[in-house]
């Protein structure tokens, strides 16, 4: 945020927020609405977002979410931080919505909640930003943390029983969460004689219906962070024992076994130890890699077939927005995911499905983020996009980061977590929007430049945080008419003269990021040929 203050740039196009005579919130330049297209939603093709003009898109954003039962799951973001996301250079969020919040009692939706949900749509429309709806969950339900609501959490009288020193080790240490999924897995009826699962499909319907022709929507992300329940105990009795196996052929000093590993992975001084021999990637993708198959039977034979269980209810009454498919969470640490592609009509896979992981290193929500590993987390993103490759399908990381409060000694790894991303070229939206987003030590991270939109194919783009340089390259497609939008923060065009585009054509203009902000997007009309284009800004 320090970067040159000596020119303010003289914009070409200012964005400008007005209203109708409807008193309905005009559309930010970018969106549908804005700029008259025939086709109003975002669709996937060969593996890419693809705007209602034709452009690939370019996803970038934050969760937007509150956890909270006590304030009916509804986050404290409101329009200034919608604002404050699109002067970043944001086009997306991934907005939780939690089924308690949604679904009290079975059959019956809390319709001030959704009005919540509403407003939230309708800031994000006012400010540019499109919108994929997450149903969000940790641990389950309410009763544990948050997600399904009490009616549907079906624990057959077993105990909570949380230990450790993280929130996520309740999976491997509580009865009542591990039959909670198991019984959802197993469509088990709830008191009223409907399947567990089949009450969570109708319930996305309903939203699926209320939201079906609205064009900021992108999608829906079916299920966070789904678990694979009881059979913890076998993943990590596998991984457990291969840890021990690997940490012996690697000649430790003293012999260990699986119930020491255990023993040391549940309290936070044995697990940073633990933590520092997983940096070794021999052990690492050792110990991962030999609970694939059994996370891989999980999602071919449970997690897909629940997935397309929602995906036909929602196809009942929207088929405008994308399905986005999630991992078993074991897939956020690298293990190889099995997921398959939703079907549709004649068996053939539904036309708009992404893919839509997480990546997180094992160091996340401890103490001992110093002890990350870039190896660790370059396995993860290259494991996402061979599943990407596999599946046909775009790639949105919906979740990574979760820095929190750290300081600056975190930015090395937060850059090297981007540059994956380039690498990928893929979509993300960080977790999470906090009160602590707008003054944190890594920001730039999240303001950074973005190719956003692009009248063509995305071919490579890296930007430089050190000195604020950015190259991008694309192959245009005579096809598309509307403009490359390319987003530059203040801080990487410090004087016009700083940007080179080849071959020129018709140039560029410059276009506030909203109404009042010295952050800009590059607003470059295409030649009208097939043919590659670069812009270099240093």
């Amino acid at each position: 945020m320090n970067g040159n203050r000596c020119l303010r740039i003289a914009v070409a196009v200012v964005l400008v927020l007005g209203y109708d005579l409807g008193g309905r919130a005009s559309a930010a330049p970018g969106h549908p609405a804005a700029e008259g297209a025939e086709d109003r939603f975002v669709t996937v093709q060969d593996g890419k977002f693809i705007d209602p003009q034709g452009r690939q898109l370019l996803l970038h954003g934050m969760s937007v979410i509150s956890k909270n039962r006590n304030d009916n799951y509804q986050s404290f973001h409101g329009p200034e931080e919608f604002a404050q996301m699109q002067d970043w250079g944001m086009n997306c969020i991934r907005l939780g919505i939690i089924w308690d919040g949604l679904e009290p009692a079975p059959g019956q939706f809390d319709e001030q909640y959704l009005k919540k949900v509403d407003q939230r749509i309708d800031w994000a429309q006012q400010h540019g930003l499109y919108v994929f709806l997450d149903m969000h969950q940790d641990l389950y339900s309410y009763k544990f943390s948050d997600g399904a609501p009490e009616w549907a959490t079906l624990t057959d009288g077993q105990p909570h029983v949380h230990t450790g020193g993280v929130w996520s080790d309740a999976y491997l240490t509580s009865p009542a969460i591990q039959r909670a999924f198991d019984n959802f897995w197993a469509n088990k009826p709830c008191a009223d004689g409907v399947g567990v699962q089949d009450h969570f499909a109708a319930a996305w319907k309903h939203v699926a219906a209320r939201y079906a022709d609205s064009p900021t929507v992108l999608g829906y992300d079916l299920f966070n962070e789904p678990n694979i329940g009881s059979k913890n105990l076998d993943a990590q009795t596998i991984m457990i024992q291969a840890f021990a196996n690997a940490l012996n052929q690697a000649g430790s000093p003293v012999a260990t076994t699986a119930t020491k590993i255990m023993q040391q992975w549940l309290e936070p001084q044995g697990r940073s130890q633990l933590m520092t021999r997983l940096k070794d990637m021999k052990i690492y993708t050792q110990v991962i890699d030999a609970v694939g198959p059994l996370f891989a039977e999980f999602e071919r034979t449970l997690l897909t077939p629940m997935f397309q269980r929602v995906r036909d209810a929602i196809r009942l009454v929207d088929t405008n927005h994308i399905i986005f498919l999630e991992t078993s969470m074991s897939a956020n640490m690298g293990i190889p995911t099995g997921i398959e592609p939703l079907l549709g009509p004649g068996a053939k896979p539904d036309p708009l499905q992404a893919y839509a992981p997480h990546g997180y290193d094992i160091v996340v929500d401890t103490k001992d983020l110093a002890l990350g590993s870039n190896d660790r987390v370059e396995l993860i993103f290259s494991r996402h996009g061979q599943a990407a490759q596999r599946l046909g399908m775009p790639m949105l990381v919906g979740e990574w980061g979760a820095f929190g409060n750290a300081g600056p000694e975190i930015l090395p790894a937060a850059r090297f977590v981007v540059r994956q991303f380039e690498k990928l070229l893929c979509s993300e939206t960080y977790w999470a929007y906090g009160r602590e987003t707008a003054s944190c030590a890594y920001l730039e991270i999240l303001q950074r430049p973005i190719p956003a939109r692009i009248a063509g194919t995305l071919l490579a783009y890296h930007a430089h945080p050190e000195n604020g340089a950015f190259t991008c390259s694309w192959k245009e497609d005579p096809k598309v008419t509307a403009p490359s939008r390319i987003y530059l923060p203040r801080r990487s065009f410090p004087r016009k003269d700083a940007a080179r585009l080849s071959p020129k054509g018709a140039g560029f203009q410059i276009e506030a990021a909203r109404q009042g902000s010295e952050n800009l997007f590059l607003v470059i009309p295409p030649t009208g040929q097939a043919g590659d284009r670069r812009l270099q800004v240093n």
